[in-house]
Formats: C-alpha cells, structure tokens, sequence
C-alpha cells in the first residue's frame, strides 16, 4: 500500500496493513469478508488506528495516493453483497400497489436504515448491503412523472388511476394501466402520451434525470456503492424477457431506453451501442432476468448472425439466475435427472402457473431452453460453428424487490411481495413466490468502477439469500489451499488450450447454516452434441463449516468445449412460508405450503474454449 505519508510514523502503517489483512482474512484460504459486518473482526484495533492517524496526523487522508481506499491491493479481493434489481414507487406497477418510496429511501434502506412502508410496518436490514442498483421500469417514467406534475396531474385519466393506486385497489392499476401497454405483440403507448408525444418525451428524460440525482447523492466511495440503472420490460403475450440495464458510473444513456420504442433485445443493443460511447465514458451491461418466464423467446442464437451474436455477448454478461418470481437454474422434468433443480420452481405460461403435464414435450423444450443452465449449453454450441459465444454468461441473483427494500431476503422476516405486504391470505396466494436472492462481486475495493469491472468480468456468484463465501478458480496446476488467492483462473474466466484436465479449486464458507453439499455442473459440445452432467464432489449430511477442496474433471475431453459451475447447498432450513404461518397458528389452512427448503449458492462458470 502506498499511503501519503507526511508525519505519519511507519509503525503506524505498518499497523494499519496488518489489520486491514486480518479483517479480510478467513479460515481454509478464504481471505475475504463482508466489509458491511456490524462488528467485524479487529473493527476496535482498526477504529483505534483510525483515531491515532487523526491525532498524530491531523489532516492527512486515510487514502492511497492513486485515489483507492484505504487497504487496498492490487489483485487482492474480497466479497462485496448487493442486490442489482430494485423497484420503487417510480415503477408504476409497484405504485400502482402502494409503494410510495422513492429511490433515495431505497439507498438509505439498503445502507442500513430503517424504512416505514405504511402505519404498522418498519422494517431494518440486519446487515446492510454493500451496493445495490435501482432498476425501476424505464417504460412508464414519462406518465408517472406527468401524474406527479401539477399541470398535468387533474387529467382525467392521471387522476383515475392515482385514486385507484393502493394495496387495496392496486390490481385494477395493473390490469388497466400496466398490462395493455406491454403484453400485446406490439407495446402500446399510454393514451396521455399518445395526445402529447413531445411533452411524455421531456417528462420521460426528466424522472430518469431524478433517478441519476438520487442514484449519484448515494454513492459513498469505498463504504456503499450505488449503481446507476433501469429496466427494460419486453413482455410480448405476457412472456417476460426483461433486461436491467446497470452502468458503470455517472455516465450513462441520455435516454431510458424503454420496450415501448425499441421493442426487442436487438434494439437494446443497437440503442445502447448508439447512446452510450465508450470514449464519452459510458459503460453499460443488460441482465436478462425471469428467464424462467420467457417462453423460450429472445435468446434465438441459432439463427442469429454473427454480428448479433457479437453485439448480444458485448452487453449480456450476465444472467439472474433467482429472484422473488422463481428460479432459473433449470428445469426438473421430462428427463431432466438434476432433482436439485427442483428448487423454488415458478412454472408459467403467457405468466399462468402450470403443471408439466399440460405442456407438450416440444413446448417443454422450448420452455427450458431459456433456462439458464440450458443457455449456457447453447452458447458452447453456437460457438462451435462460429468462433463467438454469445451466452458467456456469469450467474448473480437478485430480488426484484418491488417495495423499496432491496436486500430483504431474511426468510423468517419477509412480508411478501408487494401485491400482499404484510398480509397472510394475500401473501400466501403466491406461495410459490420468494424473497430473491443477492448478488456476491469478487471486487478489489467497494466503488462503482471496481465493483462493476468485476460484473463485466463475471467474476460474480448468486446466493438464494444466504452470505456464504464461494470462490472456484481453475488452473493447469493443483492449487493448495494455502497459496495466493488470486492465482488460477478465476471464475467467469476461460481456458483457451489444455492438453489435459483443468484442476479446479473450490472453496466455500458457511454463513448462518452449515453447508451439506457441493456439486459441480458441467455442460458441454462433444461429439455433436450437447450435454449436461450434475456430478457430486463433496456431501456431509451433518453439515460443514468451511470447505476447501481440489477437483479434477475425469472426464475431460480437450477437443470440446465446456463450461464448470459450482453449486452450494445449506442444510435445510424452514422457508418463509412456514415461519409465515406459524406465527399466527394458521398452518393447517395451507397444507400445500413448503415448508422447507436448501438455500444454496451458483458460481459463475469457468469456460473451456478451444
């Protein structure tokens, strides 16, 4: 570390490093902790170092010269947690339901204060994020401004649809307001802003224009990161093929591109290659999310040209695989041998939840084709007959919380959606609902350029909810479990030749519940075919605190591509709906409620791409 050092003793540096290295170091080599820990370890010594500084050196800044913060080293990272899917009342359908916080209450939240949603409800963070995105719903900022604005806000239809706006009532504003805009085939604009085009545009750039201020005032560099963003919301016939779109700082787009102007992925990627130059320092990724409810529609790889291809892997380099309308991983039916898939499964059609016997085989097929493990497969290849993955896709989880409170992913504290907030009846009505999930960035520091650079990178994994600590890393060597964290190929990586099997070394600490089995998920283009394997590398039904372990695939084949991932399992815990119930003695009314559940983690994969 390279510190200003104007009368400041070397002891005390040297002081400094040390405890800055004990407070990020693990057990079993994972030499990272959560920096947002109400009590971390050695937090008294380092508060101790931090009032000795300011005494012996009154206004010198705890700053390396290079502008990062303090502790910082290159190479060296450690596990940052944050949720990159937020709804506000700026999205309409989470207005429409009652939310009345605004971005800035979001952040505040996300940082750790306390949020009052209506009269008998507070609720606090345990432990606060360490960066989060806002992402509402680019499609309705210019009527949501408009109905907010005093010239505009007695129109008839602003003031229908602001008295019809509440929990009690908030359905109508979703089937009247929400959906005929989006769900056709052709996105359908407001009848407001199809009087006044002009007017719905400015009003449009003016409330993406608030949530870049409020966005920016939260931004506190090395201590919370806020992410400048928005959602893209295409849903043709009620198939959800969304995409969050989250920047790298301050300079983004001019415009939120919405699905009512650019109504497919490719017009995404046009207008975000168009609007956001990398020589005017906007940097940009779209995260395609809910793949779960896509009908197998906007990831036609197949017959895209390579152009397209080349575009779609530019800004898609991530996927959601978890969020509060269910998961993504894949699809445990039809053949499908991985029953771990089977976790928090969401099954719809045109957004109507069915069972697998109501599908055709072809219609299930397309349905899993979406899903991400089937995704990934894909993209091996297409890459095989053209040189260009365009799936090279990092796993995060998010909640796509649309409440204002971002993180909130506690089992036994979550109110439900917004549709029934703290209410059981309504709550339990979408029992296959759940909190989401987090997002957990392998970052060297806490700001917007290092915690994004290691998004683009993929260096990323997702959690169900749970803060265990993963890392996987792939070498052509054994890597020990005492050698330099930063060594191997890091997840979200590639492998270009091997001559033999990677090695891969894979860690995992526990957060709050003992870990009980760890899996490794290989995809991959052999002999014309693709293929998908679940293979077991380690299981202890008493559970685990820390594991670190080296794997070497026997069944390696260097002529053709694949793709590892890393799958964790806690032991089971009780789910949200059994802590729901149980609190007011009202189990026996839903005997169909689960009642348990494994929270687990997914790795980004590490690729082999010959």
């Amino acid at each position: 570390m390279s510190f200003i050092v104007s009368r400041v003793p070397s002891f005390l540096l040297s002081l400094w490093g040390l405890v800055n290295r004990s407070v990020h170091a693990r057990p079993a080599c994972l030499c990272s902790i959560s920096s947002n820990e109400e009590n971390p370890p050695g937090g008294k010594l380092k508060k101790l170092i931090v009032a000795l500084f300011a005494f012996i050196a009154p206004g010198v800044a705890l700053f390396a010269e290079d502008g990062h913060c303090p502790g910082y080293q290159l190479g060296q990272k450690q596990v940052y947690w944050g949720d990159l899917h937020v709804h506000t009342a700026y999205s309409l359908d989470a207005w429409g339901y009652g939310t009345i916080k605004t971005p800035a209450d979001a952040y505040r939240f996300a940082r750790g204060g306390e949020l009052t949603l209506d009269d008998e409800l507070s609720v606090k963070l345990d432990r606060p994020l360490d960066f989060m995105a806002v992402t509402d719903h680019a499609e309705w900022f210019d009527l949501l401004y408009i109905c907010t604005d005093p010239e505009w806000s007695d129109d008839p239809y602003c003031d229908i649809m602001t008295e019809k706006a509440g929990r009690a009532t908030g359905s109508e504003v979703f089937a009247e307001y929400v959906l005929p805009t989006i769900t056709k085939a052709t996105p359908q604009p407001t009848p407001i802003c199809a009087k006044d085009t002009e007017h719905c545009d400015n009003s449009r750039m003016s409330q993406w224009g608030r949530i870049q201020e409020q966005t920016n005032a939260a931004d506190d560099p090395c201590h919370f990161t806020a992410l400048n963003g928005y959602e893209w919301s295409a849903t043709p016939d009620f198939s959800h093929n969304h995409r969050n779109v989250i920047f790298r700082d301050e300079n983004v787009t001019p415009d939120a591109i919405d699905y009512m102007r650019y109504p497919n992925p490719l017009s995404l990627w046009q207008e975000l290659d168009k609007q956001c130059k990398a020589e005017a320092g906007c940097q940009a990724i779209a995260i395609p999310h809910n793949t779960n409810m896509g009908d197998g529609k906007s990831f036609d790889i197949e017959t895209e040209t390579n152009e397209v291809r080349a575009l779609r892997a530019r800004f898609e380099r991530l996927v959601e695989i978890h969020q509060e309308k269910g998961s993504s991983e894949c699809l445990y039916a039809f053949g499908q041998p991985d029953e771990d898939c089977n976790f928090q499964q969401y099954l719809t059609r045109s957004s109507t939840p069915t069972e697998p016997k109501d599908y055709s085989q072809q219609e299930w097929e397309k349905m899993r084709s979406g899903y991400v493990r089937a995704l990934l497969t894909r993209g091996l290849g297409v890459y095989s007959e053209s040189g260009i993955n365009p799936l090279h896709l990092g796993i995060i989880s998010s909640t796509d919380n649309h409440a204002a409170t971002g993180g909130f992913v506690e089992e036994d504290k979550w109110l439900g959606s917004v549709f029934g907030i703290g209410d059981l009846d309504k709550t339990m009505v979408r029992q296959r609902w759940n909190p989401g999930g987090l997002v957990a960035v392998w970052a060297e520091e806490n700001t917007r350029h290092s915690l994004f650079d290691a998004l683009k990178r993929r260096e990323v994994y997702a959690t169900s909810g749970p803060r265990m600590q993963v890392r996987l890393q792939g070498s052509e060597k054994e890597l020990s479990c005492d050698a330099d964290n930063y060594l191997g190929v890091p997840m979200g990586g590639s492998f270009k030749e091997l001559k033999k099997a990677p090695h891969f070394r894979i860690q995992a600490l526990y957060d709050e519940t003992p870990l009980q089995s760890i899996e490794i998920i290989k995809g991959e283009f052999r002999d014309g075919e693709l293929r998908e394997t679940t293979i077991p590398v380690w299981q202890e039904r008493k559970g685990g605190l820390h594991i670190c372990m080296n794997w070497t695939d026997p069944d390696f084949d260097s002529k053709a591509p694949a793709f590892w991932y890393v799958r964790v399992l806690e032991a089971p815990t009780l789910r949200w709906s059994a802590h729901h119930c149980r609190k007011e003695n009202r189990c026996d009314e839903f005997p169909g409620a689960e009642t348990t559940l494994q929270e687990r983690a997914w790795t980004s994969p590490i690729w082999y791409l010959p």
